[in-house]
């Protein structure tokens, strides 16, 4: 099964890692929910590298068109 691409911008993605990371600093935290928090900051983290990598290839594709064109 093919996976689905995240529809959500680095910005939006970015926004929820931080409140996963500020919601696992709560010194209250159940140890069941600080475990789902976890998971869903791997996930998170996974699609920023994700964003991260599309851009690092674009911008190497724009540096390659650009130095053909010289």
């Amino acid at each position: 099964m093919a996976q689905k691409e995240s529809s959500k911008t680095y910005q939006e993605l970015s926004s929820e890692l931080d409140h996963v990371l500020a919601s696992l600093q709560q010194p209250d935290i159940a140890v069941d929910e600080a475990v789902k928090l976890y998971e869903q900051g791997i996930k998170l983290a996974h699609e920023l590298e994700k964003h991260i990598a599309k851009a690092e290839n674009t911008l190497q594709k724009v540096r390659l068109q650009l130095s053909e064109e010289q």
